[in-house]
Order: C-alpha cells, then structure tokens, then sequence
C-alpha cells in the first residue's frame, strides 16, 4: 500500500510563484512611484523657494525707488538708485552739506555704500549728486546752535546721527539749509551666469559704486527676466523705452528651477513666480 507524503504539488508552487510575482511588480511599481512623486514634491519645493527667494530680495528695494530713480534696464538687467537713508540739510560748512538724518535701520545703514545722495528743488525736480564724499555718524551737535538748529526724529534702537557730504565735481549747488535729503545707493539686479551652480542663470545684486557682487539665488530657468510697465496705463513692454523715467514699475519673471531633474524626468523642474513691482519713478506724473 502506497503512502502520501503531505506537500505541494508542482502546479500549485508554479500559481502560488506567479501570484508573488505579481504583488512583487505591483509593490515595485508602487514604491518606484511615491519615490518618483517624492522627488517630483522636493524639486518643485526647490525651484518655488528660489524662487520666493529672489522675489523677497528684489522686491523691498525696488519698492523704494523715486523719482529719476531708475537707470538702466534691459530683459535680463535693471539699475536703480535705492535710498537708505534721509535726513534734512542743517548748515553748510567749508564746502560740507551737513545732514541731520532720521532714524534708520542700523544693519542696512552699515551694509549699505553711499554711490551718491539727491534733494528736490524748488521746482519739484530731484538733483542727484553722484560720487559725492559721504561721512556718516557724525555727532547731532552738527545741526545745534549755533548752526541753524534742526531736529529731527530720535528713536531708541534706530541709528540716527548726522552725516557729512562734499559735492562731486561739476555738481548742482548744494541743497538749502531745511531741505529733505537723501542718501542712495545705486544697485543693479541681473540674471546671469551662476558660479555656484556652473551651467546654470543665477540672480545677482551689484552694487555698482564698489563693485561688489553678489550671488543672491540659483538656479533660474532661461526664462526668467524683467518686463517694463510703461506709463499711465502701465502698458507693458518687454523692451525698456528710450525716456527711463515713463517706467512706471516692473513685471519680473522669476522661473526657479530645481537643480537636477528628479527621478524619471529628463530637464528640471520649474517654478513660475511672475508678479508686478510698481515704485514712483516719476513724481510729476
């Protein structure tokens, strides 16, 4: 008599290796999706956080733009004079405008480089004084009798001083005693080649009366650059016109992008960020 051995048969082990067969390629698929769409979430949070990045970093200087305060532009450039401290004239004193100045923030005073400084006459026109000397901190005793005395605002925590500025050569004649001024200087913002990420555009600020640049946030896709909203109607433009002061704002394109294409993609991804500055850079109209 023949006795059974308990086990499985060959058939029952070939569906029982097809069954795990198929879970496996499912749970592969699976896996090799959420990390795809885990990669896709990380790239995208890369290029909107640049993005965010540079739009933080543009748009509070922009904002303080003034009448004549734009300079030069163009799609990948833009210059402009960014006021960072004012003050008012108190007297003049062997060729020196002494300036009582208000309270300023005193990380931006301390970081920032006079390209020159303006004041509006009479007529309602900004002069602008560029490459003057400018020495800062001086004591407010500058502006008290028995010079006419100006007072300005003090607040306790905000820099506030007098400043000293000798005229560039061939300059308008220095503001009257009383009038508003202030102290710029000139920056431009451009997308251009990145150091930190070779191959790639980056955003940078130039501060053009030292030289010193600086690479703010990379990568940036090839897309990304400056518009003009012209005149009244804020007409837009692509290419800045010939008057600069009928510029009435920007419209800047800030295409982040990630720094490598996630997994199963071919080119990085990109992130859109495109919004409007408006800043007075003509008061007369």
């Amino acid at each position: 008599m023949t006795t059974r051995r308990p086990g499985f048969s060959l058939a029952e082990l070939t569906v029982a290796m097809v069954i795990a067969g198929i879970i496996g390629i499912a749970l592969s698929r699976l896996i090799i999706s959420q990390s795809r769409f885990a990669a896709m979430q990380d790239a995208m949070m890369r290029a909107r956080s640049g993005a965010r990045a540079a739009l933080n970093a543009l748009s509070g200087e922009l904002r303080a733009v003034t009448d004549s305060g734009l300079v030069g532009a163009g799609p990948d450039s833009i210059t402009v004079r960014v006021p960072y401290a004012f003050g008012v004239a108190c007297q003049q004193i062997f060729g020196w405008t002494i300036v009582s100045l208000l309270p300023t923030d005193s990380a931006i005073y301390s970081a920032s480089s006079a390209s020159g400084y303006a004041w509006r006459d009479s007529t309602g026109a900004y002069r602008f004084i560029v490459q003057a000397a400018v020495i800062a901190r001086l004591s407010p005793v500058f502006c008290s009798p028995p010079a006419p005395s100006i007072t300005t605002l003090r607040a306790t925590g905000w820099d506030s001083s007098a400043a000293a500025i000798w005229p560039s050569a061939g300059s308008p004649p220095p503001p009257p005693v009383g009038t508003v001024v202030y102290l710029y200087q000139t920056i431009r913002y451009a997308f251009a080649a990145s150091v930190e990420i070779p191959g790639r555009r980056a955003l940078w600020r130039t501060v053009v009366s030292t030289g010193t640049r600086d690479e703010l946030v990379a990568p940036f896709d090839s897309s990304a650059k400056f518009q003009f909203l012209v005149g009244g109607a804020y007409t837009l433009q692509s290419a800045p016109p010939a008057v600069l002061d009928s510029v009435r704002g920007v419209r800047v394109k800030l295409v982040g992008a990630s720094e490598t294409a996630p997994q199963g993609r071919s080119q990085p991804v990109t992130f859109d960020l495109t919004t409007d500055i408006l800043f007075r850079n003509n008061a007369r109209q």
